[in-house]
Order: structure tokens, then sequence, then C-alpha cells
């Protein structure tokens, strides 16, 4: 900006110097002389003026830097906009002045001293120790540190801001199905946050038979099946599914309505001992005949009888909802479990799926979760 300013200077010079009758100054005297020292002149002014508001912006972002620098250890993070992350059970998720963020599923508290943090959406500050509000959108305050705990076992949080992230103690779920997504065992519901894993809520009957299908490795064999559906109560999408499951033995429905019509209720939410039903069946157990191994209600507790879970696990089935996250952790650990008749449950799934043991044991190398 200053150089246009000099020139401008110059040319007025120049334009009088020429209309007037007898030159006082040289056109060389102005280019080579008065010039260059009205530019240096003009830079000297520009710098005098510019340096007191330069210093106080570099101070302003080195006090900030610094502020982040500590209060993540050096391990700071940023994210541009609201970008949705998974956490477990005891993550603590701290935010700086300026960040936010927002509670997509799960339970989260707040906690800080001094400062505030606003929830933007009901237009009010909330009290430290109080919990998030679903899609509730929260900013921490001028000279605020807050920290979002995760209380459920799993939650999705959407941070915008710089954030660290110190890990708890809680189960993770999310590595699990990871995994288990990436060996093709499990995927996302469709919906838009947190990979569509959905481990939040609730897991149906019909979600329960379609995991346990491609756990066993057959869930191609049964989206080919041309077996008959017996039930009257199956949207089209599981068709195949139910029909293939209940051609194989592996679900017998819920009875029949009124009219004599077969019933699966595909929308009833699933327990812990229809799903270790499930899984029970696939290590060769049965709950059927004269001298059944098991019978539904009793799966969980036979299940600890026969190695398969742990006690532990059990009195976590016992004490908790049983979630996605609860299917996944079962569907995750069984296949390591013993087959009734030899070998294990991964060796099926390996044979049925196409995609190689080595493959398997690689993808869940990768998985640190200790078992209950």
């Amino acid at each position: 900006m200053k150089k246009p300013a000099v020139i401008l200077l110059a040319a007025a010079i120049l334009v009088s110097a020429a209309a007037a009758s007898e030159s006082l100054i040289s056109k060389s005297y102005l280019t080579n002389t008065y010039l260059p020292d009205v530019e240096k002149q003009v830079s000297q002014r520009i710098e005098e003026k510019t340096e007191d508001t330069y210093q106080a912006a570099l101070n302003d972002l080195n006090q900030k830097h610094s502020t982040y620098l500590a209060l993540a250890g050096g391990e700071q993070s940023y994210a541009a906009s609201l970008t949705d992350l998974r956490f477990k059970k005891g993550d603590m998720v701290t935010l700086s002045t300026g960040s936010g963020g927002m509670l997509l599923a799960g339970s989260a508290s707040w906690s800080f001293t001094g400062g505030a943090v606003v929830d933007v959406t009901a237009g009010q500050t909330v009290a430290s120790g109080s919990a998030l509000t679903i899609r509730h959108r929260y900013l921490a305050g001028e000279n605020t540190t807050a920290s979002v705990t995760i209380t459920s076992d799993t939650a999705v949080l959407s941070v915008e801001g710089y954030y660290s992230v110190a890990s708890g103690s809680g189960v993770d779920y999310n590595a699990m199905a990871d995994a288990l997504f990436e060996m093709g065992l499990f995927q996302g519901s469709g919906t838009a946050y947190g990979s569509g894993y959905d481990l939040e809520v609730p897991s149906t009957r019909i979600m329960g038979v379609v995991m346990f299908l491609r756990l066993i490795g057959e869930e191609q064999a049964a989206l080919s099946s041309t077996a008959a559906n017996p039930f009257a109560d199956t949207p089209a999408w599981c068709d195949r599914y139910v029909a293939y499951a209940f051609e194989k033995g592996y679900t017998n429905g819920v009875g029949e309505n009124a009219a004599g019509q077969l019933l699966f209720a595909p929308d009833r939410q699933i327990s812990a001992n229809e799903y270790m039903t499930l899984i029970l069946r696939a290590l060769g157990y049965t709950d059927s005949g004269t001298t059944p191994d098991f019978t539904w209600d009793t799966a969980v507790s036979k299940s600890v009888a026969y190695g398969v879970l742990t006690s532990g696990e059990q009195a976590m089935l016992n004490q908790s909802s049983f979630l996605r996250a609860q299917v996944v952790y079962l569907s995750y650990f069984s296949l390591n479990a013993s087959m009734k008749n030899g070998g294990i449950l991964l060796d099926r799934t390996a044979a049925s799926s196409g995609l190689g043991r080595s493959e398997f044991e690689r993808i869940m190398s990768g998985v640190t979760v200790p078992r209950l």
C-alpha cells in the first residue's frame, strides 16, 4: 500500500515541476534522491505504527498456544468444524475457550471450575456436574477449560475447536466394533453419525439374527437362499435372512397369532439369553430333544458353565441393558470360543465367509480389550 502513495506523490511533484516556467527541481533529483528518501520515511512510519499492534497479536497467539499445549500435554487436537468421534465410558474430552461439542448418542456430564459453559441451543449457561442434552450445541466460554466425561458404555460426541482426550478404563466396545466391521461381520444401521454403529441402542431380534449369520459366515448363503419364509410379520428386507435361519433351525419364531400364522417379532428387543442361544447353537450345543444342553432362558448361565462366557461377563449382562454394544462384545469374543465337538468358532467363520483365518487373526491382533 505504501509504494502507490509514494508514486502518486512523486507524480504530483513532477506535474507541478513540468508546469512551472523554470523548474527548481530536476527530474533526476526526484527519481534518484527525493523519492527514495520519502519511501524510506513512509516505511519507517508504517513500521512504527504497526509494531505495537503486531506484538500484541503475537503475544496473544503465543499465550493461547501455551494454554493449548499445557491443556493436552502437547497432544492437542483440532477440529475445524463439528466432527463426530466415538468414546467409551470414562473417557474425558477437554475443551478450551471457544471450543465446543454436541452429544449425539450416549450420556456424558460437564466438569469445570471458573468461567462458563454455554448451552447455545437453549441459550443459557450450564452448571458443572450437569448432564449434556442430546443434540444441544455447547461452547466453552472465555477463560474456561471444560471437560466432558462419558458416563455411558459408549457415546458419540461431535467436537469443534481445540480438544484433548484422556482415556478412561471402560470396556472399548468401539474397538471391537471396528474389528468386526473390518472382518465383514458387523455393519452399521445407516445412522449418519458414529460410523452408523448405533452401539447405544437396544438390539432387536432381527438385528440379532443378521449379526449371528454374519458371525458364522453364512450371510451370503442366506441372501441366496430359496427357502420359504414361514413368518407373517417380517419386512421384505430381512425376508431371506429369516427364511434361511428357520430352514437351518437357527430360529423358531415366537409363536402364532390368532389366525395360526407363525410370528418372528423382528422389532422386539432381543435379550442376552436369546442372543446367547444363537451363539450356543453355532457352537454345536442344542436346546431341543430329550437331553438338551441348555434352554433359552439358561443360555447365559450355561455359557459360563461351558467356558463360552466368564463370570464377570455374566455379571455385566445381568447388571446392564442389553444394547448393540453388548451384542458386539459377545460376538467378538465368541469367535475364540470352543466348539462342543472341537475347534473354535473362528474356524467355522473363516471356512464359510471366504476371508482367510490369518486375516481374521491379523485384525483381531490389533484389539487389546481385556475380557471382564
